[in-house]
């Protein structure tokens, strides 16, 4: 009996034994009750693929990676060891083991692109190797094109608003103000000319007419006493005829309607009426373009600083690092290292102005920073750069030329916010 019990026991304890190895090897993925056959590829980076991911084909799973190491034939690579459970599956020669992300999560596997060639790889063969780019490089590709157009669309928006500041500048406007009243000035002397030229030749056509009456009697006077004059007075008769035939009277009342309507002209276009004269008065125009820059140069900077409100974008690459921009680094950035003030100038000039200088007038608690020549008052200093744009939104309802000014690599620059 005793005999019998000793044999159940060790029966019992091979069993518990085959079972407990069999249960390791199967949570390990490895079946022993089925045959394997196992492939190689080597790859230059394996991107977070691990031990026991899944080898698919055409998203079917039919084997597992066994295990990974560095290469010893070729130093810098790296070998990954993989099986094939299913022995209908063949491995055409040429075929080509591509790492993929299974899913949004980054989880790798390793997906066998099988070719038509009829000449078969055999167990432990070596295959072709590649791996597609993860959720990071197609946000990048996609986002690039997006980057290019807004720094050029910002740089034609440069240009055009230097270009529409310069023409009409308040320089430039009262210039042309100037130039307006000088031309409106000198039509009001043309015309006071040719109100003086008309009467001229008013009186001086009744004086005309009494010296040709008085040469008529002369002449007949001199023809009753000799002969030799008569030549000399029937040219100067054809002389008053052509003259009397002048139409000098037409032409200066067409001079005079030119002029009237280039003065009704001016006055329409100091009045600011017609499109020319709204632009050169109204600066509404010029004033909708700052505003659409600043709410361009906000949103792009918006963008930059706080990305995750537009791509939302989740990495199980642990051995990357995510960076996020805030206030200190921006400063760090911005000047070079540590922190920076960051100051909202109002206007600048290139003497101190009195307090009560009218360029001062309805601002309050204005300092000012000496830069080289130049004096910058400003109304607000902080720090912090989000401060200075919050604050900058309320202060340029009243002053849009208003701008955030700071240290940039030793340089005094005004932000383009």
């Amino acid at each position: 009996m005793k005999s019998r019990t000793y044999i159940r026991v060790a029966i019992l304890f091979l069993a518990t034994i085959v079972v407990v190895f069999w249960g390791l090897n199967y949570l390990k993925g490895k079946n022993l009750f089925s045959s394997e056959r196992s492939f190689y590829a080597l790859y230059e980076k394996i991107g977070g693929l691990a031990k026991s991911n899944p080898v698919t084909i055409n998203g079917f799973t039919v084997g597992q990676v066994r295990f990974i190491q560095l290469s010893e034939k070729k130093p810098g690579l790296i070998e990954v060891k993989f099986s094939i459970s299913y022995k209908s599956i063949k491995i055409p020669k040429g075929s080509s083991a591509r790492i993929y992300s299974i899913d949004i999560m980054g989880t790798k596997g390793i997906a066998l692109d099988l070719t038509a060639n009829p000449s078969l790889c055999n167990p432990n063969d070596t295959l072709n190797s590649s791996i597609e780019g993860d959720l990071r490089d197609e946000v990048n590709a996609q986002m690039l094109p997006l980057k290019l157009k807004a720094e050029s669309l910002m740089s034609s928006m440069d240009s055009v608003l230097m270009g529409i500041q310069l023409v009409f500048s308040e320089r430039n406007r009262n210039n042309l103000t100037e130039s307006f009243s000088s031309v409106n000035q000198t039509l009001n002397n043309l015309e006071s000319a040719s109100r003086f030229l008309n009467e001229y030749v008013k009186e001086e056509s009744k004086k005309i007419t009494s010296v040709l009456g008085r040469v008529d009697t002369l002449s007949v006077g001199l023809l009753k006493k000799t002969g030799e004059l008569q030549d000399f007075v029937s040219n100067m008769k054809r002389f008053s005829d052509t003259l009397t035939n002048v139409p000098l009277m037409a032409t200066l009342t067409s001079f005079r309607k030119v002029l009237d309507n280039l003065h009704q002209l001016t006055q329409k276009i100091s009045a600011g009426e017609g499109t020319l004269g709204k632009l050169i008065i109204n600066d509404s125009l010029y004033y909708a373009i700052l505003a659409t820059n600043a709410s361009l140069n906000r949103l792009i900077e918006d963008v930059r600083i706080h990305p995750g409100k537009y791509v939302r974008v989740t990495l199980s690459d642990k051995s990357k690092s995510v960076y996020t921009t805030n206030d200190s680094e921006l400063a760090r950035v911005l000047a070079g290292e540590g922190t920076s003030d960051y100051y909202i100038c109002l206007l600048q000039s290139p003497t101190p102005l009195a307090p009560d200088d009218p360029a001062l007038k309805g601002h309050t608690a204005m300092q000012y920073i000496q830069v080289g020549s130049l004096f910058y008052y400003y109304t607000y200093q902080n720090q912090h750069i989000e401060p200075c744009l919050r604050k900058l939104d309320k202060i340029r309802k009243q002053n849009p030329s208003a701008g955030v000014f700071t240290w940039v690599s030793g340089k005094w620059t005004r932000l383009a916010i």
